[in-house]
């Protein structure tokens, strides 16, 4: 029963005696909590911050109000409404399906802190008796962690629709390309804007956008060391005649290459790092690249090459085009292995089981200027499934490989304008 104690406040107490736990909390007295109805003063806090998550999501989820939230069919009300399914054909709109990723993304944000306000409401239930507030409270919570998980579901859904249209309808994709490309006149934080417009239609990538990604990506994944493309020619390639280190490799060179790789796992702040991958830009002419697996115990060299991998394959080992460069990255492994604190020797017992492909079989370019994006994407493919993927093994279609690559390019600059806040 409310009663009023000395000083004029408002206290809230039980006709029964409280139990032992809920003593601690007789400091406690009963408010007012629009739109909760009469709460506690330890509980009230928490409605509140629930109530202004509900009015701040409300710019990305117009429909969503406390009275929704009490109907177990929110949800999916909330997501018909306020984020219609958006149809993928000639006249699709690139702007309005990024501009709904960014809403759900937004939403989902503003959602994120109601997922962990259970907890406390059910902590101060063990001190008093449920009033309809916490109640209310309660299944309220309920559906905004139903919402935050639709929404993060609807999101992905809405991404894969957008990235599999860019590659079924190449042609407007260019055309969405140029303008988002064309349409960025300020440089960026991280990137300057003639090495953003490497990612145009036709362009070849230039070191800085290929090791923005490598950086990134791998930082992310937290356990593939990904090194950017100048550590390969000064660690294993010759500086004259730009072609791989042959010959007895020093000390000194491994010393270079523990101390180039301890500053990339420092930076991309990586613990338990257990592949390698490694950008090649050949001569400025061609991108490739090599991985060093320690879990599978496999060093594969990727390029998308047609005549050189085809042409390759068929020769013995010893005479293939990157039959030294596999030498030098078996070396690598040994240096990089002691330098994880799990030794390798592939000189004993034939490689005890590691296996070597100088030239993995890839989805190939038929141009001259994809190189780069088809690097990036083996990237994308070893960090997802481990492994490249190709054709009809590829699971989501929106991550296969296509003889047109303007719709990764477009993913990329779009990626790269989320990073700074511009999109």
């Amino acid at each position: 029963m409310p009663s009023t104690p000395t000083g004029g406040s408002l206290r809230y107490t039980e006709k029964n005696s409280p139990s032992p736990s809920m003593k601690s909390h007789t400091k406690c007295f009963a408010v007012d909590c629009p739109p909760f109805g009469i709460s506690r003063s330890c509980t009230r806090p928490t409605l509140k911050q629930i109530h202004h998550i509900i009015e701040s999501c409300k710019a990305f989820v117009p429909s969503i109000s406390l009275q929704q939230l009490l109907l177990s069919t929110t949800t999916a009300a909330l997501i018909e409404s306020d984020f219609p399914a958006l149809e993928f054909d000639d006249n699709w709109s690139f702007s309005g399906y990024t501009f709904q990723i960014n809403q759900l993304r937004e939403a989902a944000q503003a959602l994120s802190p109601a997922t962990t306000f259970r907890p406390k409401i059910i902590l101060h239930l063990k001190h008093h008796r449920a009033l309809p507030s916490d109640n209310t409270a309660l299944v309220v919570l309920g559906n905004l962690k139903t919402l935050y998980e639709s929404i993060g579901k609807k999101r992905v859904a809405v991404e894969h629709t957008l990235w599999q249209g860019l590659d079924d309808y190449p042609e407007w994709t260019v055309v969405q390309l140029r303008a988002l490309v064309n349409q960025l006149r300020c440089q960026l934080e991280f990137i300057k804007l003639q090495d953003f417009h490497t990612l145009g239609a036709g362009r070849w990538l230039n070191d800085e956008i290929v090791n923005y990604f490598v950086d990134k990506w791998c930082a992310d994944s937290g356990t593939t060391l990904g090194l950017n493309s100048f550590f390969a020619p000064r660690c294993l390639f010759d500086r004259i005649t730009g072609t791989p280190k042959c010959g007895v490799l020093t000390a000194a060179d491994e010393d270079r290459v523990e101390r180039w790789c301890r500053k990339t796992v420092a930076k991309q702040g990586l613990k338990d790092w257990d592949s390698v991958f490694i950008p090649i830009n050949e001569m400025h002419t061609h991108w490739y690249s090599a991985r060093i697996d320690f879990r599978e115990k496999r060093v594969d060299i990727y390029d998308s090459l047609r005549e050189r991998c085809i042409s390759n394959r068929k020769k013995p080992p010893l005479l293939r085009k990157n039959a030294n460069l596999m030498l030098v990255l078996l070396w690598l492994t040994e240096v990089l292995s002691r330098l994880r604190g799990q030794e390798v020797d592939l000189k004993k017992n034939g490689g005890n089981g590691w296996v070597f492909d100088p030239h993995f079989k890839v989805h190939f370019q038929p141009n001259s200027y994809d190189c780069g994006i088809h690097l990036l994407w083996h990237l994308r493919h070893l960090l997802e499934f481990r492994q490249i993927k190709l054709e009809d093994d590829c699971q989501p279609r929106h991550l296969r490989f296509t003889d047109d690559m303007g719709g990764k390019r477009l993913r990329l600059a779009q990626e790269m304008l989320v990073d700074a806040g511009l999109a």
